[in-house]
């Protein structure tokens, strides 16, 4: 489980052209490299895979991938599936990511559940969200969002979790006035939504996808999951936060859970995009 919430600038003169946050949920002891520079791409990397893929990354040029799964039943994973790990990586690297997305679109059945959520700035300098869904859709697609709020997690942005709703107005309520506010305020109003543990249960959506119990369920209903100790070792342990100003100016910090201290680390990153 992961969720990603977004907000674009409708026009030039807002002061922020992207705010990002996102929530990676995983096995707390799955080994995880913390977010660094490497091969011109800022991520973690996932240390298990041997496709050492990532869950958020972006380029000096501003390029931003994140990968959500679509949640599925162990027994329609299809355990010969190629990895996914690597298709942020991919998209970050495209010379051409048109190309790249519509070869992935063609190719997306051969997966496991998926969901890449991409961004990029169009010739206004503005960005664009587009999805590619390869499961619980009609038409596996390359999707372009327009909405200035977006809160997507691991079902079609078509078919949101409960708890997508409920971070879509958090979202606006948090970060209406982002135009008067600092990075650090906005990280502030972000971390509120990023430890929000509202179980927004019954979800039908998602127990149409787990087909599991209400005991399984309702963690996971939550934006932060956590499960009673001494139960699942799953969760909430990474949340990355951004902003891209209207000068390129870009801020990322990325706040890691190291189960083995019961601690959370920070990592801060500031940098002004290449111009194209």
């Amino acid at each position: 489980m992961c969720i990603t919430f977004v907000k674009t600038a409708r026009s030039s003169f807002d002061k922020y052209k992207l705010i990002l946050l996102n929530n990676r949920d995983e096995q707390l002891f799955r080994p995880t490299q913390e977010m660094h520079w490497h091969d011109e791409i800022l991520s973690g990397v996932d240390e298990q895979n041997e496709a050492r893929g990532t869950w958020t990354g972006l380029n000096r040029n501003g390029r931003i991938g994140m990968m959500l799964s679509i949640t599925q039943t162990q027994d329609s994973k299809n355990p010969d599936a190629p990895s996914r790990g690597g298709i942020v990586n991919s998209y970050l690297k495209a010379a051409d990511t048109s190309s790249m997305m519509n070869k992935l679109a063609k190719d997306a059945s051969m997966y496991n559940g998926f969901q890449l959520v991409a961004l990029e700035q169009n010739n206004h300098g503005l960005y664009q969200l587009q999805t590619l869904t390869n499961q619980q859709v009609n038409d596996i697609s390359i999707c372009e969002w327009d909405d200035e709020y977006h809160v997507i997690s691991n079902s079609p942005p078509s078919k949101p979790y409960q708890k997508a709703v409920h971070g879509k107005r958090l979202l606006r309520e948090r970060i209406q006035e982002s135009n008067k506010m600092t990075v650090d305020q906005i990280f502030d109003e972000l971390f509120v939504i990023a430890t929000d543990e509202t179980q927004c249960y019954p979800d039908t959506q998602l127990q149409f996808q787990t087909q599991n119990t209400d005991e399984y369920n309702r963690p996971l209903s939550a934006i932060f999951i956590r499960y009673p100790e001494g139960t699942r070792q799953y969760g909430t342990r990474c949340h990355t936060l951004l902003t891209i100003d209207n000068e390129n100016q870009v801020s990322v910090l990325e706040r890691r859970y190291l189960p083995s201290e019961s601690t959370w680390q920070d990592a801060r990153f500031e940098f002004v995009l290449n111009r194209n």
